[in-house]
């Protein structure tokens, strides 16, 4: 580019940032300093100017209202260590290229390979947004791409083409949230600009500057580490990153307990609220855990499970050899997987020795498992089958790292 190409395009750029301030209000606090070139020679591609000046001015924010508000996940490292740039781009990449598997063929490339798709940001609702690098050899050019799966299986495509840049993107959904809220006649009345349309996203508040991790090491070591070291939740997080917003509901645990019955295992309380509604690579459904309200939550998916579970045993003993709760040693349910089967407690004892029990849909039911909930989802993201009977396993020659993975749900309805 030549020089005066270089000033017309630095003079557009910041007309176009000084319009998206307009429209969203300014900065919501300061930026953590990106070195820019540092960045872009780890990523081995040059970035669009307007992120660049976008990230600079605003850093980590979260734009727009509802399920639909981006979040900018920019070169940084969050104050609590558990967002980090380059970790974040590379855990992206490897779960979007596992996530739309259930609903498309197709298959789509990512960096580094030549042409791949490069991860920006998410939506509050749990999409992922991704720049198209194949379009062009001119990062300006690149157009924003979303990945949802908030869509019935067989019935549309997972991936959406915006065929806009990222400033365009964000300045369409400002407005469409806007007038979802407030009418089209809002649209840009001062009340509306005013009522933080941007904001710092509050996981990465405080965030610090992000350096690129050094020639020849890897920013995803501790998740293959993960495979074959550590025990509990601190291998589980480890190996699958769990969400940085997970959606628990607004109950309490007490309330939970008393709705139940009973306390619960201190190693699920601890899984769950880390992690809280999703599913475990397309196969196990946790619900949220606080969510008393509905019936997407933990208590009434229990409720709801555990009814059937009478039902059936109550027809056929035979095939239903583990007694349902309150009984002693009664089987308790807490989560659901797609193909029915039912995945709970062998409640016996203190709440801290029950075993994991499976009740699968196609097959009897067999003994309880020999380990807690943590070390039994450890074992089966690890592709250890024989401590996990009813879990779907994996071949001697797949990789876990390229099968499992954890996919949050928000709120019901949400948006």
């Amino acid at each position: 580019m030549s020089v005066v190409g270089a000033i017309l395009g630095g003079m557009e750029i910041t007309a176009r940032i000084a319009a998206f301030t307009d429209l969203v209000g300014p900065p919501p606090g300061a930026a953590p300093a990106v070195d820019w070139a540092a960045v872009e020679a780890w990523l081995e591609v040059p970035l669009p100017a307007d992120y660049k000046a976008l990230v600079s001015a605003y850093g980590p924010v979260e734009v727009g209202h509802g399920a639909a508000a981006v979040r900018l996940h920019t070169p940084c490292v969050s104050a609590d260590g558990r967002y980090e740039y380059g970790a974040w781009v590379v855990e992206t990449h490897r779960h979007s290229a596992i996530r739309p598997s259930m609903f498309t063929r197709e298959r789509r490339r990512f960096l580094p390979e030549e042409g791949g798709l490069l991860a920006l940001a998410t939506t509050a609702g749990g999409d992922h947004l991704f720049w198209d690098t194949s379009v062009s050899k001119d990062p300006d050019a690149w157009p924003v791409v979303l990945l949802t799966t908030s869509i019935a299986v067989g019935e549309a495509e997972p991936w959406v083409s915006y065929e806009a840049p990222l400033l365009d993107v964000l300045s369409v959904a400002v407005r469409d949230s806007a007038d979802a809220r407030d009418g089209a006649a809002a649209r840009d009345s001062a009340a509306v600009r005013g009522c933080a349309a941007v904001r710092t996203w509050a996981p990465l508040a405080g965030a610090a500057p992000w350096a690129p991790p050094p020639r020849g090491t890897y920013v995803d070591a501790r998740q293959h580490s993960a495979l074959t070291e550590g025990e509990g939740l601190e291998a589980v997080t480890a190996l699958i990153p769990p969400p940085l917003t997970p959606h628990l509901g607004t109950g309490t645990w007490e309330q939970v307990f008393a709705r139940l019955g009973t306390r619960l295992p201190t190693d699920f309380i601890a899984l769950t609220e880390r992690y809280g509604a999703g599913n475990w690579s397309w196969w196990l459904d946790m619900p949220a855990p606080l969510d008393l309200d509905g019936r997407f939550g933990l208590a009434a998916d229990a409720e709801e499970m555990l009814e059937g579970y009478r039902t059936l045993r109550e027809a056929h003993p035979e095939y239903y050899p583990m007694p349902a709760w309150p009984e002693p040693g009664g089987f308790l349910p807490f989560a659901s997987t797609i193909d029915g089967d039912m995945i709970g407690w062998c409640a016996e004892g203190e709440p801290d020795k029950w075993r994991v029990a499976v009740n699968p849909r196609h097959c009897d039911q067999g003994p309880p498992l020999p380990g807690n909930f943590t070390e039994t989802l450890l074992n089966w993201l690890r592709g250890d089958d024989p401590a996990t009977a009813g879990f779907p396993g994996l071949r001697a020659d797949q990789d876990p790292l390229e099968y499992m993975f954890f996919e949050p749900f928000g709120p019901r309805g949400a948006g």
